[in-house]
């Protein structure tokens, strides 16, 4: 309805059994590429997150068959990455960090594009599966000042398999097209930043992003 290019695709899981996966499109309008600058009156909320996301070299269109990890795997590269996190609705009486905590408002956060704001990709990785992303030093900076720093951290220890679930998700619909993205989840969480600072998600062996809010 919006007429945007589809850049990419989001998925989340609620982890209980017999809930499907939460999906949504990611807007072509809202998917940079590393270093980037982002105006605040796009995403006012100023709420980043450092996570990788999974490039499509190759169509993976619609089909009956179910796609196997492998095939997946030979076509995609992962990325170092950055969510901004951001929402459609108000936030005077209830932050986003809040509607997604509480039970009564977590489907509305889903519902709003699973509060995403804004991506930013970093440059792909093709020799990727070798990595063990479990034990993979994530670092997060504003300025060069430590925000956030993990060791591996993500949901799945190994953001591969969300994809996998993508791909199969959307054989039945339009598929998912060569330069597309699939993003497969945080590895921290999101945090606080000012405008003009240097945002750096720096993936250990696996590579950066980089971005900046500005006026």
């Amino acid at each position: 309805m919006l007429g945007e290019p589809i850049a990419g695709w989001k998925i989340t899981f609620l982890y209980k059994p017999r809930e499907i996966p939460f999906q949504c499109a990611l807007l072509a309008s809202r998917v940079f590429d590393s270093p980037a600058e982002v105006s605040i009156k796009l995403t006012p909320s100023l709420c980043i997150e450092p996570e990788i996301t999974y490039r499509l070299l190759a169509d993976l269109p619609p089909r009956t068959k179910l796609y196997r990890p492998e095939e997946v795997a030979e076509a995609v590269e992962a990325c170092p990455s950055m969510e901004i996190v951001d929402t459609r609705f108000e936030t005077k009486e209830r932050s986003i960090r809040q509607r997604l905590n509480e039970r009564a408002t977590l489907v509305e956060a889903y519902a709003d594009h699973i509060t995403n704001g804004a991506f930013i990709i970093g440059p792909g990785v093709k020799d990727w599966r070798d990595i063990d992303f479990g034990a993979v030093r994530c670092r997060m900076s504003a300025d060069d000042q430590t925000i956030v720093e993990t060791v591996g951290g993500h949901a799945f220890v190994d953001p591969f398999p969300p994809v996998v679930v993508m791909a199969n998700q959307l054989r039945q619909g339009p598929g998912m097209k060569a330069g597309q993205v699939v993003a497969t989840g945080s590895f921290c969480g999101f945090f606080p930043v000012k405008v003009g600072q240097q945002i750096v998600a720096d993936f250990e062996g696996v590579g950066q992003a980089r971005a900046m809010f500005v006026a």
